[in-house]
C-alpha cells in the first residue's frame, strides 16, 4: 500500500508539473503572439515610425543630459581656475605691496608666482574654451531634442488623422450596411415573410375547409343514413298500420255480411307517407345538412377572427 501511494504521490506532482510546464509554454506563447501581432499591427498603421521616434526622443533626452552633467564639470573647472588665478594675483599683490621687506623666500615666491601665472592664464582660458564647447553642446542637443519632438508629434498627428480617416470611413461603411441590410429587409424579406404568412394562412385556411367537408361529409352521410332509418321505420309502420286497419275492416264487413265498398276503406295517413318520401329524398336531405354545417362554420370563422 505504502508503494502504491508513493506511486500515486510520483504520478500526481508529474501531471502537476506537466500542467504547469504546458501552461507557462502557453503563456509564453500566447504573450510572444500578442507582440508579434502588435509589432505588424504597428507596421500595418505605421506606428512603428512613432515608437522609432520615441525612442529617438528618449536617447536625445539622455544626451542632452550628459552633455549638461558635462557643461557642469566644465563650468566647475573654470570656476576652480579662475579662483586659483585670483588667488595667485591676490597673493602677488600681497607681495608688492611690502616689496621693501621682502626677505629671500618672498623673491622665491614672487618668482614661482610670476611662473605660474602663464600656466594659469592657460588653464583658465582652456576650461572658458571647454565651458563654451559644452554649452554649445547642450544647446546642440536640445535643439534636436525638439526637432525630435516636433517631428514625434507631427507624426502622432499625421497618424491620429490617418486613424480617424479610416474610422470615419468604418463608420460609414457600416452605416452604408446597415441601411443595405434595412432597405433589403423592407424590400425582399418583409414581402416574402408577408407572402410566406399568407400562403400559411391560405394552407390552414384549406386544412381547416377540408376537415369541415370531411366532417360535413361524415355528418351528412349519417344524417342520411339515420334519416333513411327512420324513414324506412316510419314507412313500416304506415304499412303495417294500413294492413291492420284493412285486415281489420275486412273481418268487420265479414261479420256483418256487407262488402265493403272501395270507397269506404280507410286510406293510409298522407302526412306520414308525405314525410317518409321527404325523408327518403337525398338531395333535400344533403340540402338541410349542408345549410346547417355552413351556418356552423360561419359562426366559428366569425368567433376565430371578430373576436
Amino acid at each position: 500500500m505504502e508503494a502504491l501511494r508513493a506511486r500515486f504521490r510520483d504520478l500526481s506532482w508529474q501531471s502537476i508539473s506537466a500542467v504547469r510546464q504546458r501552461t507557462d509554454e502557453f503563456t509564453v506563447n500566447t504573450a510572444k503572439s500578442f507582440s508579434q501581432l502588435g509589432a505588424h499591427l504597428n507596421k500595418v498603421t505605421g506606428y512603428e515610425e512613432i515608437e522609432s521616434l520615441k525612442r529617438r526622443v528618449i536617447e536625445q533626452e539622455n544626451k542632452i543630459e550628459a552633455a549638461r552633467e558635462a557643461a557642469r564639470q566644465a563650468k566647475k573647472t573654470y570656476d576652480d581656475a579662475v579662483l586659483q588665478r585670483s588667488g595667485s594675483q591676490r597673493e602677488v599683490n600681497d607681495l608688492l605691496h611690502r616689496k621693501a621687506g621682502w626677505n629671500d623666500a618672498d623673491r622665491a615666491r614672487f618668482t614661482t608666482l610670476v611662473l605660474q601665472e602663464h600656466e594659469y592664464d592657460q588653464a583658465e582660458s582652456l576650461a572658458k574654451a571647454t565651458v563654451i564647447a559644452a554649452e554649445d553642446a547642450v544647446d546642440r542637443e536640445f535643439s534636436d531634442l525638439m526637432r525630435t519632438i516636433l517631428a514625434r508629434y507631427h507624426d502622432e498627428q499625421v497618424w491620429s488623422d490617418k486613424i480617424r480617416s479610416a474610422s470615419t470611413y468604418g463608420t460609414m461603411a457600416a452605416i452604408a450596411l446597415n441601411l443595405f441590410v434595412f432597405i433589403s429587409a423592407t424590400l425582399l424579406i418583409e414581402p416574402w415573410k408577408r407572402r410566406r404568412m399568407a400562403r400559411m394562412f391560405e394552407k390552414k385556411i384549406e386544412e381547416l375547409n377540408a376537415q369541415n367537408a370531411m366532417v360535413m361529409e361524415t355528418g351528412m352521410e349519417n344524417l342520411t343514413a339515420q334519416f333513411e332509418a327512420h324513414g324506412k321505420a316510419l314507412h313500416d309502420a304506415v304499412e303495417s298500420a294500413s294492413l291492420k286497419t284493412s285486415q281489420a275492416s275486412q273481418v268487420a264487413s265479414a261479420s256483418l255480411g256487407v262488402v265493403a265498398a272501395p270507397t269506404m276503406q280507410i286510406a293510409p295517413d298522407h302526412t306520414g307517407i308525405r314525410l317518409v318520401e321527404v325523408l327518403n329524398n337525398r338531395e333535400v336531405v344533403v340540402t338541410l345538412a349542408l345549410c346547417a354545417i355552413v351556418t356552423s362554420s360561419i359562426g366559428w370563422f366569425a368567433r376565430v377572427f371578430i373576436g
